[in-house]
């Protein structure tokens, strides 16, 4: 398809990316009675650009009987919680206290080793719980380094509004709009509400490699429908990302440039090999890692 240049020229449209491929999310079991649905990793995807992980649950009455996790380990990686509804608390082995509420970032970067733990906001009048939870790997230069923890206000996150589109920028950029959120690498992580009807083109950088995946309704990319707890996994290099949704949608769209190997996932770890992930657990059953705040 083509269109004219306003000199009158021919001048081709900016190519779109279209799916690859769709898989749905699996319910897996979290803690306790807690189920999640998981869409990554999985066998046939183990990662999208250096998103190693993606759990979304919810939304379901809060109760921190069925979905407090409990103190665990990290290596290698920084973990993203982010909500569209209800409230948790984390706290981790550098003393660290803090309140998600909906639109948050809350970035933590385990580095050599980290302890965290989530409590849910089971009070009186607490909304019910609906969120995501992601993994971003580090560069293998930066997975041995100290620990650290970041929190992003909602308001603090750049707000991009089309005709019936609200998109915010998690992590990277959207045009001229960049998150405040520093990263290790290159990212892109957008959380897209469209309203009934809605049509968007958003500029992606071509060379990331990107999946959506969808929280609520069901989005066309490309003609194919995406349905909710869904991800599709995009075809690359194309610069644009065409979304249109008949009943209204909320998805998020992840990815960035593709990190090499050595990188295994084994267990709550990102490392370069099975016996490092196996030595690592091994000091986590030793109680070798930092206790967790009180």
């Amino acid at each position: 398809m083509r269109t004219l240049s306003p000199s009158g020229g021919a001048q081709a449209l900016p190519r779109e990316r279209t799916v690859g491929a769709l898989w749905p999310a699996k319910s897996t079991e979290l803690v306790g009675e807690a189920r999640v649905l998981r869409a990554l990793p999985r066998v046939e995807l183990r990662r999208v650009g250096p998103f190693v992980f993606c759990d979304h649950f919810g939304p379901v009455p809060a109760s921190r009987e069925v979905l407090d996790v409990p103190p665990h380990p990290h290596v290698g990686l920084q973990t993203v919680t982010y909500l569209f509804s209800g409230a948790i608390r984390h706290r981790d082995s550098l003393g660290t206290v803090q309140d998600i509420r909906p639109g948050d970032v809350n970035w933590m970067t385990a580095g050599r080793g980290i302890v965290h733990a989530e409590e849910v906001d089971a009070g009186p009048g607490a909304r019910p719980l609906h969120g995501v939870q992601t993994w971003v790997a580090l560069p293998q230069e930066y997975r041995r380094i100290e620990p650290s923890f970041t929190h992003v206000p909602a308001e603090q996150l750049p707000l991009v509004e089309r005709d019936g589109a609200r998109v915010r920028v998690i992590a990277g950029r959207l045009e001229d709009a960049v998150s405040p959120v520093a990263t290790f690498q290159s990212l892109t992580y957008l959380d897209v509400e469209l309203s009934p009807n809605a049509e968007v083109s958003l500029p992606v950088h071509a060379a990331h490699a990107l999946a959506l995946y969808v929280a609520e309704g069901t989005v066309s990319v490309g003609g194919t429908e995406v349905a909710r707890g869904v991800l599709a996994h995009l075809d690359d290099d194309a610069p644009l990302l065409s979304l249109h949704s008949k009943g209204g949608a909320r998805l998020l769209v992840l990815g960035g440039t593709p990190l090499p190997d050595p990188l295994v996932i084994w267990w709550n770890f990102v490392v370069e090999s099975v016996a490092e992930g196996r030595a690592r657990y091994a000091d986590w059953e030793a109680g070798r890692f930092p206790s967790l705040a009180p």
